[in-house]
């Protein structure tokens, strides 16, 4: 079954899919294959090509015209981790103590 464009009112094919991570303010948009699983939305190629994230958020368009097959999340590095070496509610309590 085809995948519609997820924008109202348009009835175009979907060739593209985005998902985001709310934490890191990043959205990635990929090839739309018949493997590709869920997804925030599905988009077709003028509404994948207007696509604009919030601000300061940052858009991977991992679209590419030679690519032979579609990067998905999974593929993605993972996050470093957190340089900090006390747990966040440690460090807001002892700053509130210290207040």
């Amino acid at each position: 079954m085809a995948r519609n464009c997820a924008r109202p009112g348009c009835n175009e094919s979907a060739a593209a899919t985005f998902n985001f991570d709310g934490l890191r303010r990043v959205v990635w948009m990929t090839f739309l294959d018949e493997t590709t699983g869920r997804s925030a939305g599905d988009l077709c190629t003028t509404h994948a090509d207007r696509l604009r994230p919030p601000q300061r958020w940052e858009l991977h368009d991992l679209r590419a015209p030679d690519a032979k097959a579609p990067v998905t999340l999974r593929s993605l590095p993972k996050p470093a981790p957190s340089k900090s070496k006390t747990p966040l509610l440690e460090r807001a309590f002892r700053a509130a103590r210290a207040g």
